[in-house]
């Protein structure tokens, strides 16, 4: 067998392709549409430098009723930094303006980060910028209207990986994040393992080393009983590819196994691209409504 039960190259890399996705295109096209609306409608600051090199920007989403310098801690908002998916190679953080418009209205300040991409990097600098997009969060989230110690985390495919990564709190400690700060994470269909990207036709342009699976792979690198960790939502779309399901049905038993806070949705009906805007972003849909629970934002959405 390639991987699991995977006996040809064909059934493997079928796992990673979209496929299954009816009409990927006009899919695709929905959600610029919503994202062009979300930066005409919801207040916003574009492209703001986080950090050292390429693409080291984030934008920025207001919540309605917040100005942009609080006067007072009780005024602040929880934030919400969202990291995009595209397989670490692909997408922006234009492409999914609509999530920060989404949560934003909801009353979180939602950032969204752009991070450059493979083959530009390697994956070790990828992590790194989500690093330096959490620590600037730290120094300057309040200057936007934002709090400081009440981070959470949301990423999709790829960035759903880059999510759980950063809620390590000894990843954490490495990155000289304050202890305390990062109060969630939500991981939506991501890739926890990445040994079957590298056996799939995905490896000729990621060229991941072993290396790099084994630094990298979410499952190998669970946080131990005892470990204080924060909350986490695990989502994965039902109309999902297997490999994706079973990533996500993994990690969930990994921490629970372990003793940490996990809740896993699956998302009827939804595939890997729509999940996020007829999921995340779509008001009153059960997954808009567990991230504002963790936001704190019970009554909203």
């Amino acid at each position: 067998m390639l991987w699991r039960h995977y006996h040809d190259q064909d059934a493997l890399d079928a796992q990673f392709r979209l496929a299954g996705v009816h009409d990927v295109e006009a899919v695709m096209q929905r959600r610029l549409v919503l994202s062009r609306s979300a930066r005409a409608e919801v207040r916003n600051r574009l492209n703001i430098p986080y950090g050292d090199g390429p693409n080291a920007t984030l934008d920025l989403f207001y919540p309605p009723a917040l100005s942009v310098a609080a006067s007072n801690a009780n005024k602040l908002a929880p934030v919400l930094m969202f990291i995009h998916g595209g397989f670490w190679k692909s997408l922006d953080a234009a492409t999914f303006s609509f999530v920060g418009g989404a949560l934003a209205s909801a009353g979180a300040l939602v950032v969204v980060i752009d991070y450059p991409l493979i083959p530009n990097v390697r994956m070790g600098e990828i992590v790194e910028h989500v690093g330096q997009a959490i620590r600037w969060l730290t120094d300057h989230a309040e200057e936007h209207g934002g709090d400081p110690q009440r981070l959470h985390i949301c990423g999709h495919s790829a960035g759903g990986q880059l999510a759980v990564i950063a809620l390590d709190p000894e990843w954490q400690r490495a990155h000289r994040i304050p202890a305390g700060a990062v109060r969630s994470g939500v991981a939506i269909s991501g890739v926890f393992e990445l040994e079957p990207l590298r056996l799939s036709f995905q490896q000729e342009s990621l060229e991941l080393s072993a290396a790099e699976v084994e630094e990298w792979s979410p499952l190998r690198h669970v946080p131990g009983v005892g470990v204080a960790m924060a909350p986490l939502v695990v989502a994965v779309a039902g109309a999902e590819t297997q490999e994706f399901i079973d990533q996500s049905l993994e990690l969930t038993a990994a921490w629970r196994v372990r003793g940490h806070s996990v809740d896993l949705h699956v998302v009827a009906g939804a595939n890997h691209i729509d999940i996020l805007s007829e999921a995340l972003a779509r008001p009153g849909a059960p997954l808009h409504r567990a991230v504002l629970r963790q936001l704190g934002l019970n009554g909203r959405g």
